[in-house]
């Protein structure tokens, strides 16, 4: 029994031995076993989502960020070149080259001052205020030395202070830095009629004619162009030609000729010359429009003295005679002096290709010949099938061709020799038929001549035959060009070199560009398929790739 006990003792220890070994063993199986690696930490700023994400992020930003900058430039662009299409018709907001040029050449500090508001102009249901708007803008960005600025007369009251002339609203003042001269210009005065009867007025003639002469209006056009350039050339012409017109003998009407000439750059001025001592010595061009008194020997000898100049001659008469039967004994001796005389009659043309019939049984109207070999000829830019009329027109006779140092030359002549004279002495018993047709000369040169070296210096007296030659009825219509010719008598006797700037009223009739119907169709198109078509495909790749992330 104690040998039992003892073995089942033993077997039991040896059991906890083994136990214990095993334990053991396990144990050191688990200290031994390496243990499991962690998981490297990812990255956030290396996955493919943020890489994509920021790259859309970066690009959004960069494309915003090119929008506004592309806006910023591009205002900055447009307030400084005008870059705005013009579809009109007949390009009414639109400068014309010679303009261009001109504006593009200007030396002087130019500026403009508007007394209106920009916006109230622009926006106005009138095309001649938004025409001026854009004229200003545009030559403004031509050239940095010419500058706009608008005005309120209500909040700006000082403004006035440094002119004479009282202002109103809706005027330009043209002013000069370098000469401080200025023009004053109503904007409303841009605004020309053509009336029923073919000629142009403005808004004021134009509203006599049509409330009480029956006219109506054909057309309207602006020459706001043609007036803010000679504005701009007048006040900044350092040495600017002067035209005195010459008064106190009961003169003819020079309204017409005065804005001619003003609007073309000309310093216009007048002068009572019976009451003056002397002509002022400035003085480029003297005219004696129509006096239907003689002038006195004194007044005479200052004009001599004056055309002489001290024998240096260079300057300038222009003598435009009366259709009325004004005796004139001083004038006409002073005038055969330089070979030149006024007829006492009118001019009558039997030629019917050349004459226009007025309700008179004669044609006191009538085409006159300019001759193309002078040089004033050159400086008249004729417009096409445009015509020289001539109405009450007395003859100017050459008594001499040359004498002395004195040349006649004849600038502008009746046409043919189909032509007879109406005598001031006619009575109810006169008939054509009693004169003999012969050819009659209606403006002529008389110059005289020294010489500098081999260069000519010439005092000249240009004789016309009628003052109503450039009557504004003349002047102004367009299929006339009365106007042209009077502006190329100063023009061919003064030194200015912008003579060959002539710029057309611009019709507002028809201000709409229109569009042809293919246009119309392809515009259509484009805009309607074609761009939303190309958007949506765009979208789709754009999807399509980043669904792809």
């Amino acid at each position: 029994m104690a040998d039992n006990e003892e073995l089942k003792t033993e077997e039991t220890e040896k059991i906890k031995e083994t136990e214990e070994t095993v334990e053991n063993n396990a144990g050191k199986a688990e200290e031994k076993k390496p243990e499991k690696p962690k998981s490297p930490r990812k990255n956030p700023f290396r996955s493919r989502k943020f890489k994509y994400g920021s790259l859309s992020v970066i690009f959004t930003v960069i494309c915003i960020a090119a929008v506004v900058l592309i806006n910023v430039i591009l205002n900055l662009v447009l307030d400084r070149f005008n870059v705005e299409a013009d579809l009109t018709t007949n390009q009414v907001f639109t400068l014309g080259e010679e303009t261009e040029r001109y504006v593009k050449g200007i030396n002087d500090e130019i500026t403009l001052y508007v007394t209106a508001d920009k916006d109230s102009l622009k926006n106005s249901d009138e095309t001649l205020y938004e025409q001026v708007v854009e004229y200003l803008d545009k030559m403004e960005s031509l050239n940095p030395k010419v500058s706009v600025r608008y005005v309120n007369l209500l909040t700006d009251p000082d403004f006035s202070n440094d002119y004479v002339e009282t202002l109103s609203n809706y005027q330009i003042i043209v002013k000069s830095g370098r000469t401080s001269r200025y023009r004053i210009l109503t904007i409303s005065d841009f605004l020309r009629f053509t009336l029923s009867d073919g000629n142009t007025y403005s808004y004021s003639e134009a509203s006599m004619y049509v409330n009480y002469g029956g006219y109506s209006v054909t057309d309207y056009s602006s020459n706001a162009e043609e007036q803010l350039v000679s504005a701009m050339m007048s006040v900044s012409k350092e040495n600017p030609t002067v035209v005195t017109f010459l008064t106190g003998y009961n003169e003819s009407d020079t309204a017409t000729l005065e804005k001619i000439l003003t609007d073309n750059a000309y310093v216009v001025g007048s002068a009572e010359i019976d009451k003056i001592q002397a002509i002022p010595a400035e003085t480029d061009i003297c005219v004696i429009c129509g006096p239907r008194d003689d002038y006195s020997l004194d007044s005479l000898t200052k004009l001599d003295e004056w055309l002489s100049n001290g024998g240096q001659y260079g300057r300038d008469l222009i003598y435009l005679a009366t259709p009325d039967a004004a005796d004139t004994p001083n004038l006409d001796e002073y005038l055969a002096e330089w070979g030149l005389a006024v007829e006492r009659g009118y001019i009558i043309q039997e030629n019917a290709s050349y004459s226009y019939y007025t309700g008179l049984t004669i044609a006191l109207m009538q085409d006159l010949d300019i001759k193309t070999d002078t040089a004033y000829y050159e400086n008249m830019k004729l417009a096409d099938n445009a015509s020289f009329v001539g109405y009450y027109v007395r003859p100017v006779t050459k008594l001499f061709d040359g004498q002395g140092n004195i040349t006649n030359t004849v600038i502008a002549s009746a046409y043919g020799d189909q032509c007879k004279l109406f005598p001031f002495t006619a009575d109810e018993n006169w008939s054509p038929e009693q004169e003999e047709q012969q050819g009659f000369d209606v403006i002529v040169e008389s110059a005289k001549v020294r010489f500098e070296g081999v260069e000519p210096i010439y005092s000249k007296v240009i004789v016309c035959g009628s003052d109503l030659l450039f009557n504004q009825n003349f002047t102004s219509a367009s299929n006339y060009s009365n106007g042209e010719v009077a502006l190329a008598l100063f023009d061919a006797n003064s030194d200015t070199d912008d003579s060959d700037i002539r710029i057309v009223e611009k019709s507002f009739k028809a201000e709409t560009y229109q569009l042809s119907t293919e246009v119309q169709v392809t515009i259509g198109v484009i805009f309607a398929i074609v761009i939303p078509l190309i958007m949506i495909a765009v979208g789709i790749i754009v999807w399509a790739k980043r669904r792809r992330l």
